[in-house]
């Protein structure tokens, strides 16, 4: 059998990457437009959109809405992702207007496909294993929808959006902590090149359990709601209607704030223990796109750590490595 070739943005050592905020003004107007110029081209062609997003591996034959993998069908993102995505969170950037509109599309579609048999709405903090989950449990159902959906009024609009299709809903909340989910996105990151700003982590993870206690009363309205506690290598725990109400309203919930300090001290800590491993490294672009998203005052000593990641790397193995060895948080 012939080995499958890694992408070429793979290819490119770890500790030699860099991040597009790390660019030149030059080379990310470049990619900036690129990435609109692609994506206003989805719009434009709808059917051949819907078609090729169809296609997609793990997009279950169109079945799954999940923005982030819609995203996959932009070129230029492919072709190096971690830029891609990060050019999508230009403010100077137009691509994400273009692909909120396919993304209508691709939910549409979805229902359609799914031809009345349940559908599956997943919401959560960022990496709490929602995707995982979509792709485990997506043939059990008509439709699955990935994404944090932690605004409670887009979420109860998109339940509100089904109900009239007359297939059962099914709301699961995947539950997991900060910290857990900072090493998994971490993980993730070698994969898919794809990283979570602290930040936006911090407020998914905080606003999660309000939004879905919010939505406690489509209970009454027929909806299936489940919390699916997820920890690091432990089999989920999952409870169902209001049993799953009484475990997200009884365990303590921390503000956004309380929780950007705890995804920031964890980050910070995993930095500081692993400066002499040029094993335990991070691919670079993710790590100087996260030290953006620090506080201010943090952002140095986390700037002195990258910086030394290609000393290190030169220094101790001369060809460095293509791939983490998936980072287990301590105490998760």
């Amino acid at each position: 059998m012939i080995p499958h070739a890694s992408p070429a943005w793979q290819q490119v050592p770890v500790h030699r990457r860099r991040s597009y905020w790390e660019l030149e003004e030059p080379e990310r107007v470049r990619i900036r437009q690129a990435l609109e110029d692609e994506a206003e081209a989805l719009v434009q062609d709808a059917e051949a959109t819907l078609w090729a997003y169809g296609n997609l591996p793990d997009a279950l034959g169109g079945r799954l809405m999940n923005a982030d993998l819609l995203a996959t069908l932009l070129p230029t993102l492919q072709a190096n992702p971690t830029q891609g995505y990060e050019a999508l969170e230009d403010p100077d950037g137009r691509a994400i207007v273009h692909l909120n509109i396919v993304g209508k599309y691709v939910r549409d579609q979805a229902l359609l496909l799914s031809e009345r048999q349940p559908v599956l709405l997943l919401m959560g903090g960022q990496a709490s294993g929602k995707t995982t989950g979509a792709w485990a449990l997506g043939n059990s159902f008509g439709a699955v929808f990935d994404a944090p959906h932690t605004d409670p009024e887009a979420l109860a609009f998109l339940v509100r959006r089904i109900q009239p299709q007359g297939a059962q809903i099914h709301l699961a909340y995947a539950d997991r902590s900060p910290e857990s989910a900072l090493y998994a996105m971490l993980d993730r990151s070698e994969r898919e090149g794809r990283y979570v700003p602290l930040d936006r982590m911090a407020r998914t993870h905080a606003r999660a359990p309000h939004t879905f206690l919010s939505l406690a009363s489509l209970l009454d309205e027929g909806v299936h709601l489940y919390h699916i506690r997820t920890k690091w290598n432990r089999i989920p725990e999952v409870s169902q209607g209001d049993e799953a109400v009484t475990a997200v309203a009884g365990r303590e919930k921390p503000d956004e704030q309380a929780v950007a300090w705890r995804l920031q001290n964890a980050y910070l800590n995993h930095l500081r223990t692993i400066p002499h491993d040029p094993q335990a490294w991070h691919p670079r672009d993710v790590l100087a796109g996260l030290n953006r998203s620090l506080d201010a005052w943090r952002r140095a000593e986390a700037h002195h750590l990258l910086e030394r990641f290609p000393e290190i790397v030169d220094g101790g193995s001369a060809q460095g490595r293509g791939s983490a060895q998936g980072t287990t948080p301590p105490g998760a």
